[in-house]
């Protein structure tokens, strides 16, 4: 087997079947933007290399950053699971990668400079570690050599209410296929 098949087939494993009614915290800006729709919603998306070769150079740099936590005996929790029932049907699940006593960070490792700005794509998902934990959320930006910037992530009741309206109608949808 050749080490290109492996990093694939480690990426591309199913971990969690998607299912009507149960969406996560990084669907919302596909949705939103009609990356994720109903059509395609419960088709797995095989990841190509460039996208293997992304995926696994930030889980490297988070993996790394919880080690460095972890030999520093620091008070934080690695991705706990939040569950927000959204209505009777419909539950957001929310897994902020860093959990402290005051705030979480959620980490990034763009290829190119995202500057000082939170970029759109990643709004929503804060906005949902936001809602489920009612703490401080920073979008914790690594860069080669080693580093994390935090910015800082500023709460909006409107674009919770935008999220919840997308899920309802995403559902609804769904369930008329």
């Amino acid at each position: 087997m050749k080490i290109e098949e492996i990093l694939s087939e480690y990426v591309n494993q199913i971990s969690e079947p998607r299912k009507i009614g149960r969406y996560w915290a990084t669907d919302l800006y596909p949705i939103k933007y009609g990356y994720l729709t109903p059509n395609n919603f419960l088709t797995q998306k095989i990841i190509d290399d460039k996208g293997i070769g992304l995926i696994l150079t930030g889980e490297a740099m988070e993996e790394k950053l919880q080690k460095i936590f972890d030999a520093i005996k620091a008070d934080v929790e690695y991705q706990n699971k939040y569950e927000l029932q959204i209505d009777k049907d419909i539950i957001l699940v929310v897994k902020p990668d860093f959990e402290f006593k005051d705030f979480v960070i959620e980490t990034k490792f763009p290829f190119k400079d995202v500057g000082d700005t939170i970029p759109e794509k990643w709004l929503y998902q804060c906005e949902a570690e936001y809602q489920a934990t009612k703490k401080q959320v920073y979008v914790g930006v690594f860069s080669v050599p080693f580093s994390l910037k935090l910015l800082p992530y500023t709460p909006s009741p409107k674009r919770w209410e935008e999220i919840k309206t997308l899920l309802i109608e995403f559902d609804k949808k769904l369930k008329n296929l």
